[in-house]
């Protein structure tokens, strides 16, 4: 079995154009982008627009990816507890900088102080934010043709960073000096003692400089919600934290009119030296619940904060026996410290102006904390041998037996009991005798705080360390024959291509994990025993799954039977002797901007307190910056000047940017100049292997058919983000000469949909078929009409050789099996791939493919989600799937 990229194309009336440009068919094990528009034209299809009696104040599509509507019913149950009471209005942040700064005198005629002019302050935001020493600042403010010719106010680095330090600052930086006593003596007999330093910022503090940022006001809220896919409200959706149970519970244990501030806490260790030496920081970030969490994940929207440093220590005071209990003493000691002012704040409310203006009474409750394994059991005070969440015995992890939370109060009880001399009942439910920072924090249930970390959990631990060592065993030809198989995967912009295989990766990242599973069922599929298919398949799936970020009862339910189909199956892996008995990947990001890159700004002597003061001052500038893009909008930098790397990497070399109006933007965006004019049809025919290219081209002539595709170099998805676009090629092979290699030929598959005559096939419960009118192809050629026939098709045309409809799917794996002409009569990959398939040739020497739900996680919405749903409904209705479009199992 082979593995294309597919792409989706937005294909207007084109299906008839493109099946006249070549009646050739070709199958794949496709890859399909993130999102794409046949997505959001099949869910309008599906008839899932529920009855609306809610204020329309737009005509977009009322539905959203998979299925769910756009504006969902609500209702507010924190009504009945007048939830979210305001007390009076006040300034919001930068009206309270504007307000201080007037007050100082500085005139709005300069909004640039204490910098001379918008020139100056581009100058200071460059040199803090390149990371450039302060040596260096020193050298160039004192180099003649600075100081003669850039008319700058400060000339030394002192005068530079005295401005920087005149800004607004946000909440202050405190250091709290710990000294701890051993029980190691040294030479003269004297118990060693260590000295450590926690640098912490209050809290409450950094949550009421949250909550006043006019920045977040719209994506913002203070009181719980349910939200609804019917009106009759029985079908809920969970996306934001407002929405769930927890907010709404505690609401009814506060007094009425409060506001709550669901607390989210992550702390990771950290390795600061690269290659040698020992640093470490520990850093505590902080955000909470109010705030959308597409903010909270974006560190560049500021939505999270770093309020502390703990100390890293070794604790060489003791003897090695007891470190590891003192360190975990330590940890929970600090985290007192610095999560003091959340108790009273927790217990009785403080008052805090908003982003909106308006004044709450804020409650700031501990609702989540973000950690791995290991950390999440030193928060929980549980050995690392068990879960930390619920009371599950060690010997049964693994397994699908139930078991209960374990309750604060109780394990609160027992570690008092443990600390007063009776250790017994903690002993025996694996709890370490340490009293913990969240004892006195009000209305915080850590165990239930504490969430999956989908990083080291799901990505590298179930699928890197487990499920790809068990699979690979249970290959014929092993870690090789598993090399070999990524190594024939084609080019695709989303996809990361592994030239030696994965066998001799040393070091693995979140992002290598994810592109391995994007194909790894495809790898596997036909080479071991059709239940390790399915047991890869149920894990892959559980993972997507997971990554939702809107549930309902049914994606819900279809996480817990992927879960339940793993179980169902993981005995093959013993059977065939396998010898192996609010995810973390935010923390992990952050530490970027909160300690790597403060850390390197540093001397490396005494870093901590340089990297305070370092974060100290970029706060201060984000914060200047930010109040200036609000009160000032002028003084933002034009978006043409500035590049954005993640968007360019999504545009092929020669395509240019179209008009971004939103009502005349073109669906495509090409290349304004041909990159290969003039091409001869002898050309066309071989290099771009285009046969029938004349005979097809004459006839769509004669015929004026509807506009052929639009395809040529990106395709950008209305109703998505803008970086969503889609990368067509179709690119003539590269002859060697000289010191240059050859270079094979680039043909894009792509997934084209008909909107135009298509008429959905629909089950009897009302459910529409999601992939009718969708066909594969592979684009060979993206040209223009002569312009004598203009009047035919003003937009580029493509010739596409077509594949096998989908109508086969592979009900073990889940799959869609596509094939090419039946002429070839060439095989799958196999038990054993071909050793001379390669990443160049596998394309035209494959004969069939599946195509990949997995690539991105909007293709397995549509090709496993809304498919199996199309499937149930047609099973309940008790319609045979023979009918319509068929949809029949083979065998890999």
């Amino acid at each position: 079995m082979a593995v294309f990229p597919l792409n989706f194309l937005h294909l207007h009336h084109t299906l008839k154009t493109l099946r006249s440009l070549s009646q050739t068919t070709s199958m794949l094990y496709l890859q399909l982008p993130t999102t794409h528009l046949p997505v959001m034209r099949v869910l309008l299809d599906h008839g899932l627009q529920p009855p609306l009696k809610r204020a329309q104040v737009n005509d977009e599509e009322e539905i959203e990816p998979g299925g769910l509507p756009r504006d969902p019913f609500f209702q507010f149950p924190g009504a009945a507890y007048s939830a979210g009471q305001t007390y009076g209005s006040g300034p919001n942040l930068f009206e309270a900088i504007a307000e201080a700064r007037r007050k100082e005198g500085i005139s709005d005629q300069n909004p640039w102080s204490p910098f001379e002019s918008k020139e100056e302050w581009d100058f200071v935001r460059w040199a803090m934010e390149s990371g450039i020493s302060q040596g260096d600042i020193d050298k160039y403010l004192k180099l003649e043709m600075t100081r003669t010719r850039t008319g700058l106010s400060f000339k030394n680095k002192r005068s530079f960073f005295a401005k920087i330090d005149s800004l607004p600052k946000g909440p202050k930086w405190q250091c709290e000096i710990w000294e701890v006593k051993g029980t190691e003596v040294d030479e003269n007999q004297n118990l060693k003692t260590e000295v450590v330093e926690l640098w912490k910022r209050d809290p409450v503090e950094c949550i009421r400089d949250l909550l006043a940022n006019p920045v977040f006001a719209k994506h913002m809220r203070y009181e719980p919600e349910r939200l609804y896919e019917d009106e009759a409200g029985k079908r809920p959706i969970f996306n934001e934290m407002w929405t769930g149970e927890w907010w709404e519970k505690l609401q009814k244990l506060l007094p009425n009119g409060a506001t709550v501030v669901p607390v989210i806490l992550a702390s990771d260790k950290t390795q600061l030296s690269t290659f040698s030496g020992d640093k470490s920081a520990w850093p505590v970030y902080l955000s909470i619940g109010n705030i959308s969490k597409d903010l909270r994940r974006s560190p560049s929207a500021r939505a999270t904060v770093l309020v502390g440093y703990l100390p890293v220590s070794k604790l060489e005071c003791f003897p090695k026996a007891e470190r590891s209990a003192k360190i975990h003493e330590l940890f929970h000691q600090c985290m007192t410290s610095l999560l003091e002012p959340l108790v009273e704040a927790g217990r009785n409310g403080v008052e805090m102006v908003c982003a909106d203006g308006s004044v709450h009474r804020m409650y700031p409750i501990v609702a989540a904390y973000i950690a791995d394994h290991p950390e999440q059991c030193l928060v929980a005070c549980t050995k690392e041998s068990v879960c930390p969440k619920c009371q599950i015995s060690p010997d049964h992890r693994g397994e699908t037996h139930h078991s209960p939370f374990r309750d604060p109060a109780q394990t609160k009880s027992w570690i008092d009991d443990a600390l007063h001399g009776w250790p017994r009942a903690a002993k025996n439910a694996n709890i370490r005798s340490v009293k913990p920072f969240w004892a006195n924090l009000p209305h915080c249930d850590i165990f239930l705080a504490l969430t999956p970390d989908i990083l080291h959990q799901l990505h590298k631990g179930m699928f890197k360390d487990h499920l790809v060592k068990w699979t690979t065993a249970c290959v014929e030809g092993k870690e090789s024959e598993i090399d070999r198989r990524y190594q024939t995967m084609t080019a695709h912009p989303d996809l990361r291509y592994f030239k030696c295989g994965i066998s001799l990766v040393s070091q693995w990242t979140g992002t290598e994990y994810k592109h391995m599973e994007k194909v790894f069922l495809g790898v596997v599929a036909g080479s071991a025993d059709r239940r390790v298919e399915r047991a890869v398949r149920a894990v892959l799936d559980f993972i997507h799954y997971a990554h939702f970020e809107t549930h309902n009862e049914d994606s819900l339910s279809r996480l817990e039977a992927s879960w339940r189909a793993f179980h169902d199956t993981k005995s093959v892996f013993l059977e065939l002797g396998v010898p192996d008995g609010y995810n973390t990947e935010s923390p992990e990001r952050l530490h970027i901007d909160f300690a790597k890159i403060a850390y390197r700004a540093s001397n490396k002597k005494d870093y901590i307190k340089q990297m305070t003061k370092w974060l100290e001052r970029q706060d201060s500038m984000q914060r200047f910056q930010a109040y200036l893009d609000f009160r000032h909008p002028i003084s933002q930098p034009e978006s043409g000047n500035e590049s954005n790397s993640d968007d360019e990497d999504c545009h092929p070399e020669g395509v240019e940017e179209g008009d971004e109006d939103e009502e005349s933007r073109a669906e495509y965006q090409i290349s304004k100049r041909a990159p290969f004019p003039r091409m001869s049809i002898e050309t066309i025919e071989n290099d771009m292997r285009a046969v029938d290219f004349k005979r097809c081209l004459v006839n769509f002539l004669r015929e004026r058919g509807l506009h052929a595709i639009q395809a040529g170099a990106t395709v950008d998805e209305p109703g998505l983000k803008k970086s969503s676009v889609d990368i067509v090629r179709a690119i003539p092979p590269l002859r060697a000469q000289g010191r240059r290699q050859a270079v094979p030929a680039q043909f894009s598959t792509v997934l084209a949909f008909e909107t135009s005559g298509n008429h959905a096939e629909t089950s009897r419960t009302g459910v529409v078929n999601p992939i009718s009118g969708l066909t594969v192809g592979e684009v060979h050629l993206i040209f223009n009409v002569p312009r004598k026939y203009e009047a035919v098709s003003k937009d580029p045309l493509a010739y596409i050789e077509w594949f096998t409809s989908l109508d086969v799917r592979n009900h073990n794996i889940g799959m869609f099996s596509i094939s090419r002409s039946t002429r070839n009569h060439r095989r799958l990959f196999g038990t054993v791939m071909d050793k001379t398939w390669t990443r160049d040739n596998v394309a035209q020497r494959s004969q069939k493919f599946y195509v990949n739900p997995y690539l991105r996680h909007s293709d397995f919405v549509l090709l496993r989600l809304l498919v199996d749903k199309w499937l149930e409904s047609k099973d309940k209705a008790g319609v045979e799937r023979d009918s319509g479009p068929r949809l029949t199992a083979i065998c890999s």
